[in-house]
């Protein structure tokens, strides 16, 4: 367990009896900190009864008004559990709420800049808001099962509520939920595979030793023994809100910044991963949770999604990852779909020589120089690079996504290397080191990713790839051969001649194929 938190410790000074006491990290108080620097509004601790929402909740105002700020308490309990700091007030209310509002009411022009209100229900809501509208902190509980915004899901039963509202009044909602402690005497450690450890984080990527409950005397054979608290901190500001607000209203499911949400599934692994939470637990609590489990599959959602993103931004520009990742045939165009593609191979000439007395480091950085700028280029023509077969580059026009120019872009973007690998060469002592012959062809194809979960990648299957391929092998340096179907579709705007039928590897008959011309 980590070592007791000074604010936890200042609150142990003034309660004299917690029968539990929530754990935080500092990565949490930081986090906090972050939050009461921004504007006022209403920061919530939330979470069942008994987990101790408002115990942390009144350490985190004693850490805040350290400095020697008034707070008002206002509560209903006659008998209040804790013993208050010399500098707080406290104001019993009558539990109806035509009292709780004249309590804020009279309240609103006294001294005390912070207000406390033990818990929020049906009955004071309209008070809490009435006192977090004149732009001063306000701290309060909330008690519900729900985590996070869906906190709000707790208030549809409320008069006047609307989302809006709530949004602009609140500044942070801290959930809390109680968790078994692993029961150090019995735990066993146990290896988690790639594949087991995945279902847990969907970020892991490899196995880990964690912790599994076994059961002894000491912990009357359950495994565990107490509890700690997890934590999910979310901020509300004019960067949220509007994400927020989709959520609510829409339904609309889009990531948070990190640096204003943490997850409980975040703070729940550092518990699992620090031997304070068994598997069984967290698997229980996380992954088996009827109200986390929806989160839980969104956070797999998210982080195939960003593989996705990651894998094709590695081929094409990020414009057309956006459009691929906002497609509504996104699962054709991975799982795969007919496409008519331009398909382009350009392979290294006259390297040969070069390469049988150059060093490996040499042609290395050769090699990444060439295609470096040929992979601008491509970009710049929104192709896509399917892959590199050691000096030799793929390109695919007209998929993932469909352009109906694709032929014009692959012979433009072709001429545009042929003309960018003469600049190169013209500025090394050794000219002509580097060469390229390009084959082009168009026609129906198979686009999809081929793979596993560990390792996928986007392609192109068919007989058009291998004519493209042929064409290439055909092409001598500089020169770019295209297939008659290519041609058909750019011969009024790219001037060509033809080159005659072409005996190609594989093919029974004969190919028409031609020359493009070029300065």
């Amino acid at each position: 367990m980590e070592p007791p938190n000074p604010i936890i410790a200042k609150l142990q000074g003034i309660i004299p009896f917690l029968d539990l006491i929530p754990s935080t990290s500092t990565l949490e108080l930081e986090f906090v900190q972050r939050i009461l620097k921004c504007s006022p509004g209403i920061f919530a601790t939330t979470g069942q009864t008994q987990t101790g929402k408002l115990t942390i909740l009144l350490a985190i105002v004693q850490e805040f008004t350290k400095s020697g700020l008034p707070v008002k308490l206002f509560t209903e309990d006659l008998n209040f559990y804790c013993e208050l700091p010399e500098n707080w007030s406290i104001q019993i209310v009558t539990p109806t709420e035509i009292a709780w509002m004249e309590a804020i009411e009279n309240s609103i022009q006294d001294s005390s800049s912070i207000f406390v209100f033990d818990r929020m229900d049906s009955r004071n809501y309209r008070a809490v808001f009435l006192a977090a509208q004149q732009k001063r902190w306000i701290f309060t509980s909330i008690d519900t099962p729900y985590i996070g915004i869906d906190v709000v899901y707790s208030f549809r039963d409320w008069k006047g509520i609307n989302y809006s509202e709530i949004l602009q009044l609140f500044s942070c909602i801290w959930s809390q939920a109680l968790l078994p402690i692993l029961c150090s005497n019995c735990a066993r450690p146990i290896q988690v595979s790639l594949e087991s450890m995945q279902l847990l984080d969907p970020s892991t990527h490899h196995s880990e030793e964690l912790w599994q409950e076994v059961g002894c005397e000491i912990c009357e054979q359950k495994g565990t023994k107490g509890r700690c608290a997890t934590y999910e901190i979310l901020q509300i500001d004019d960067e949220t809100r509007p994400i927020l607000q989709n959520y609510l209203e829409k339904s609309i499911l889009t990531p948070l910044p990190i640096t204003k949400h943490q997850t409980i599934q975040d703070f729940s692994r550092s518990l699992l991963r620090s031997k304070q939470v068994g598997v069984n637990t967290y698997k229980r609590f996380i992954t088996q949770n009827p109200l986390l489990r929806v989160q839980h599959l969104l956070e797999h959602e998210k982080y195939r999604s960003a593989q996705m993103q990651d894998m094709f931004s590695r081929f094409v520009t990020r414009q057309v990852v956006d459009r691929i990742m906002h497609s509504s045939d996104f699962a054709e165009i991975v799982a795969g779909e007919r496409r008519k593609v331009t398909c382009v191979f350009c392979d290294v000439r006259n390297f040969t020589s070069y390469a049988e007395t150059a060093s490996p480091d040499d042609i290395f950085a050769l090699l990444n120089r060439y295609f470096q700028d040929i992979i601008e280029i491509v970009f710049q023509y929104e192709g896509t690079i399917d892959k590199f077969i050691g000096d030799s580059i793929m390109l695919v026009f007209g998929a993932p996504t469909e352009q109906i120019d694709q032929e014009i872009r692959a012979v433009s973007c072709a001429i545009a290397i042929q003309h960018k690998v003469a600049e190169i060469n013209k500025m090394r002592i050794n000219t002509d080191i580097i060469n390229l012959g390009i084959g082009i062809n168009t026609g129906e194809v198979i686009a999809g990713c081929l793979g596993s979960e560990r390792r996928m990648d986007y392609t192109v299957l068919g007989d058009v790839v291998n004519v493209a391929a042929r064409l290439e092998s055909r092409a001598i340096a500089k020169q770019i051969l295209i297939s008659k179907e290519t041609f058909t579709a750019v011969q009024d705007k790219i001037s060509c001649r033809s080159v005659g039928e072409l005996s190609l590897k594989g093919k029974a008959d004969k190919l028409s194929a031609f020359e493009v011309v070029y300065e």
